[in-house]
């Protein structure tokens, strides 16, 4: 598979063909749905987090097919499926797309240690259950195909909505996850600092043969990077390693359609795991926060995810991945506009010479009572808990006093003394 830019005259416009290709997913889901809904019964749920199931219960899914699938193509060709097949990812360019028109351009915020989380969502979802398998001494449940009457079906199922978010929590999640992260922290900013199934693409990614590739001479007019809409500085790495190495290459071929000089291609070459840089000049990404905020970042996301995780009984995984990557940086944001003299956000100044602008003071009034939102969560996650403990107390008790009463009943008018033991 060989694809380079043509003449400036020639170019195609990758962006409308990817946005094209994006609809026609959703309208493969909206069939999907339409289909369940006439027949009473479908193909289940081609969800990539049908893998848990498979890892956990040995149940084969056409979810887990298609994550095997997926991943098998990223190991050939790299992430293609990233940026041509997401779901998730259309959200998130339609909410930049749609910012633009309404003049606010998204502006990538690089954080170092949130870009782990996703790697530790990975290794939480599809790793600890293995580890916990070979802790516990249990066996590895076989591989098997079910059906609804084993409670959870392969590949024909009449529940189709099993494992699938209701309408309000979809559109939370997709306001979250795309308006919001993508709004304040950049495009593709759940892919960055949320992503678990990126995290795995991008580990696959590296050892793909497939990659964006300098195929003629560069004149090294940065136009390439200018188009990429995943933060890879793409003329600094053809130029030291003569291919893209960066995992976060989502594969949208925008650059090849900006390179005004058609120098830049898809080509099959070497691992990029094994790339040697030219000359030694490896480019360096610039970040924008600081150690110490870093590390209270670090702190404060694992605390943050257990708030939301399930909170109500109504928030999943990923969107509470999203709720804590989105707060520890917004609790950065209003650090910063208590203590630093000068603050910007989104390309716009909220403190200038130690004093508030407008917009600072708008956005210091949000950051404050979302803040206000959180712990008040906070202090109902620990009620919950603590409710929870107290009726397991009571649970034990109860079953201790019910165990009790039915030896004192088995043992009335017995002269034996051990009779009126109370049980341990």
């Amino acid at each position: 598979m060989n694809t380079a830019a043509p003449p400036t005259a020639a170019r195609p416009n990758y962006g409308r063909r990817r946005a094209w290709t994006l609809l026609g997913v959703h309208l493969a889901f909206a069939a999907h749905i339409v289909h369940w809904r006439l027949a009473g019964r479908t193909l289940a749920p081609l969800e990539l987090n049908e893998l848990m199931y498979t890892l956990e219960a040995g149940i084969v899914t056409a979810g887990f097919l298609l994550m095997v699938l997926v991943t098998l193509s990223v190991a050939v060709f790299g992430r293609f499926f990233c940026s041509w097949g997401c779901h998730v990812l259309a959200v998130q360019d339609g909410s930049a797309w749609l910012l633009e028109k309404l003049g606010l351009r998204p502006k990538t915020f690089r954080m170092r240690m949130l870009a782990l989380v996703p790697l530790g969502a990975l290794l939480y979802m599809f790793v600890w259950p293995q580890v916990r398998f070979v802790l516990l001494g249990a066996p590895r449940p076989a591989l098997r195909v079910t059906d609804d009457s084993s409670g959870w079906a392969s590949f024909v199922t009449s529940d189709f909505w099993r494992n699938l978010p209701g309408p309000g929590i979809a559109i939370t999640t997709f306001l979250v996850c795309g308006t919001a992260m993508v709004g304040l922290m950049g495009r593709r900013a759940f892919c960055r600092y949320g992503c678990p199934y990126g995290a795995l693409f991008a580990l696959m990614d590296r050892v793909a043969p497939g990659r964006i590739a300098r195929i003629g001479d560069c004149s090294a007019c940065g136009k390439c990077t200018a188009a990429c809409t995943s933060d890879v500085k793409v003329h600094e790495e053809l130029e030291a390693h003569g291919q893209v190495v960066d995992p976060a290459c989502l594969k949208d071929l925008d650059c090849l359609a900006a390179c005004p000089d058609g120098a830049i291609g898809f080509r099959f070459r070497g691992s990029k795991a094994l790339s040697v840089p030219r000359a030694g000049r490896v480019p360096r990404k610039a970040w924008m926060t600081t150690r110490g905020e870093e590390l209270f970042m670090a702190l404060a996301f694992v605390p943050l995810l257990l708030v939301f995780r399930g909170l109500y009984g109504l928030l999943p995984f990923l969107m509470s991945l999203g709720l804590a990557a989105l707060t520890s940086f917004l609790a950065v944001i209003g650090w910063r506009l208590v203590r630093a003299r000068d603050a910007a956000l989104v390309r716009r100044p909220l403190k200038v010479a130690g004093r508030l602008t407008p917009v600072g003071r708008g956005a210091a009034l949000a950051i404050g009572a979302w803040l206000a939102l959180v712990a008040h969560s906070t202090v109902l996650r620990a009620a919950q808990a603590r409710g929870a403990t107290i009726v397991a107390e009571g649970v034990h008790e109860l079953a201790l006093a019910r165990a009790d009463a039915a030896v004192r009943a088995r043992c009335a008018g017995s002269r034996r003394a051990a009779c009126s033991r109370r049980p341990a």
